[in-house]
């Protein structure tokens, strides 16, 4: 408070300071005045939590003005999260559309992995099992090196290729595809 002022019990008692420990409390700053007519309500208010604190009235009605200034800072400060947090969430909702999607390719491609793995015929040079993963992706006949893309657009009906397999193999080919495509919109 201001040096002097137990000195002077008139001045001491206007800025609410009634023993050493008040001034001791509070290190020396420069002060102000602030003359405001607040309803009886609100005086009496503060004048009982002050008296429930053991503090002066000063002491209190500075810490509540200091205590509401920074709330309405701190406001501004909530807003700002606030925006953030719903931000996140929307980047957190596209992100988990994004990974059901990645889950439904992921899906997708074990189950054609799986049925590519399977033996969808034989090798018209070695009589070898081929699955569809020699078929369609290698190209050629593990045992032989044999070229299998006659099997693909045979000139007659093969018996060396499953017929059904193909198919079932190309339909889930196309499921991945179609699911690729998708997830890239």
């Amino acid at each position: 408070m201001l040096p002097g002022l137990l000195d002077r019990p008139q001045a001491a008692a206007t800025h609410g300071v009634r023993s050493a420990s008040d001034c001791a409390s509070v290190p020396y700053m420069a002060t102000e005045v602030i003359y405001a007519r607040v309803p009886k309500e609100l005086k009496d208010a503060a004048d009982e939590y002050a008296r429930n604190r053991g503090a002066t009235l000063t002491s209190t009605v500075v810490e509540l003005l200091d205590r509401g200034l920074s709330a309405i800072s701190d406001d501004r400060s909530v807003v700002a999260l606030e925006k953030t947090v719903a931000s996140l969430t929307a980047d957190n909702a596209r992100l988990d559309g994004e990974l059901q999607g990645a889950r439904v390719e992921v899906s997708a491609l074990r189950n054609f992995t799986a049925r590519s793995s399977r033996k969808i015929g034989s090798c018209p040079g070695c009589s070898g099992e081929i699955s569809g993963y020699d078929l369609l992706a290698a190209g050629r006949c593990p045992k032989c090196e044999r070229g299998l893309s006659s099997l693909l657009v045979p000139d007659k009906a093969s018996a060396n290729l499953d017929q059904r397999e193909l198919l079932i193999l190309v339909g889930a080919l196309g499921a991945l595809l179609g699911a690729a495509y998708l997830m890239s919109k």
